[in-house]
C-alpha cells in the first residue's frame, strides 16, 4: 500500500528513542497513523523539520499490506507556517484545533472540506489573524463538517423563533427566554450577534459583525459541544482560556 497526499500532522508520539507515530489528517485519505523511523535521531533528516510546526506537508508513506502500519519515507514542506510558533496565544490555539481533529475524527475517513477548513484556519493564525475570534467560527465549521451542527430553527421546548436567549449543548438548540429562564444555571447564555455568526459562520471572520465578548461565548458553547462529543473536556482547552482570559 502506498500513500502520496498533502497533510496536516496534529499528533506526535515519541516512540523509542529515534522514531515518531503521528497522526496526520490527509487531504484525500483523512486521518491517517504513519511511523516516522529514526527521526528523532538524526537532526540533519528532512522531514524533522518538515514535521515539526503546522505546516502543510507534501507526503509519502508506504505499508507491505493493507492492515500494516504505513511508513512515512517522505516528508517536505508544501505551505510553510513559521509564525505560529512563535506567538503564545496562537500557538495554544492551533493545540486545540489539533486535539480536536484528533480526537473526534474517525480514522480513513476523507473529507477534503475538513482539511481545507483546518488549513485556512492555520493561515488564519500564520497572517496575525485575532486567535480566539478565528478559533470560535474555526470551530464552529468543523463542529457542522464532523455532522454535529447545532439547530437555530427554533427555541427547542415552545418553537417560538423570537427572543432567544439561551443554548442547550445536550439539545445542541437554542432556548427562549422564557423555556430557558428557570434553567439558566444550565445553559449557555445567547446573544442576538452569536446567534447570527453560529448561523452564517462567515469565513474569514469579521472583527465588525462579532465583538471579543460575542467571540468568546461562541468559543464557550464550540468547546461545551466537542466536550460533550468527546466524552471529556479537551486537555488544550484550558491552556487558551487562561491566555484569553
Amino acid at each position: 500500500m502506498r500513500l502520496l497526499d498533502h497533510g496536516l500532522v496534529i499528533q506526535r508520539i515519541n516512540f523509542s528513542e529515534s522514531s515518531l507515530v503521528l497522526k496526520v489528517l490527509t487531504r484525500l485519505y483523512g486521518k491517517q497513523t504513519l511511523m516516522a523511523r529514526g527521526v528523532r535521531k538524526n537532526g540533519r533528516d528532512g522531514r524533522r523539520a518538515a514535521l515539526s510546526g503546522f505546516h502543510t506537508i507534501d507526503l509519502e508513506g508506504q505499508a507491505r499490506s493493507q492492515t500494516a502500519m504505513l511508513v512515512l519515507t517522505r516528508a517536505d514542506i508544501g505551505h510553510a507556517r513559521h509564525r505560529i510558533l512563535h506567538q503564545p496565544t496562537a500557538l495554544a490555539a492551533a493545540q486545540v484545533m489539533q486535539e480536536v481533529i484528533s480526537r473526534l475524527t474517525a480514522d480513513a475517513d476523507p473529507c477534503e472540506a475538513l482539511f481545507d477548513a483546518t488549513s485556512s484556519f492555520l493561515d488564519s493564525l500564520e497572517g496575525g489573524g485575532d486567535p480566539l475570534l478565528h478559533l470560535s467560527m474555526g470551530l464552529g465549521r468543523v463542529i457542522h463538517l464532523l455532522g454535529y451542527g447545532w439547530r437555530l430553527a427554533g427555541c427547542v421546548g415552545c418553537g417560538r423563533v423570537d427572543n432567544l436567549a439561551f443554548f442547550s449543548v445536550k439539545r445542541q438548540q437554542v432556548v427562549c427566554s422564557l423555556c430557558g429562564g428557570p434553567y439558566a444555571d444550565r445553559l449557555l447564555p445567547l446573544t442576538s450577534e452569536v446567534i447570527l455568526a453560529m448561523d452564517r459562520l462567515d469565513w474569514p471572520p469579521d472583527s465588525s459583525t462579532l465583538s471579543l465578548h460575542g467571540a468568546g461565548l461562541l468559543y464557550r458553547i464550540g468547546m461545551n459541544c466537542l466536550a460533550r462529543m468527546a466524552g471529556g473536556r479537551l486537555l488544550t482547552d484550558g491552556p487558551f482560556r487562561a491566555m484569553i482570559g
